[in-house]
């Protein structure tokens, strides 16, 4: 009971101090620029998955089954992480699928973040 206070008095204190703001949070700067049909891209705004339903979920889950995937717990692999990222920036799988590894791992940190919090 004692720790359950503790916790929820420090995440107040670090909503006061502004330490996550979800929409800056969910606006990935990459390691790198990389280039899209002669565009440059040095950031991927993630913001757009609020907009996204169990419809959505439904669409990714059947895309990842079609090329294998079986996992257990499919929302929380890179693959779901990316399918994610497809549908919510336009971008196509290919580039998202080529990002650095260091970039990868931020998306898939983001998708996580928002699906459990």
């Amino acid at each position: 009971m004692e720790n359950e206070k503790m916790l929820q008095e420090q995440e107040t204190e670090e909503t006061k101090e502004g330490i996550v703001d979800i929409k800056e949070y969910m606006n990935i700067k990459l390691s790198k620029t990389y280039r899209l049909d002669g565009r440059e891209i040095s950031e991927i705004d993630l913001n757009g998955i609020e907009d996204l339903d169990g419809a959505d979920m439904l669409a990714i889950n059947r895309m990842m089954k079609s090329r294998g995937n079986v996992d257990a717990s499919p929302e929380f692999t890179l693959e779901f992480a990316f399918f994610t990222a497809m549908k919510v920036t336009g971008y196509p799988l290919e580039f998202i699928q080529h990002l650095s590894m260091k970039d990868s791992i931020k998306v898939k940190m983001r998708v996580n973040y928002f699906l459990m919090y």
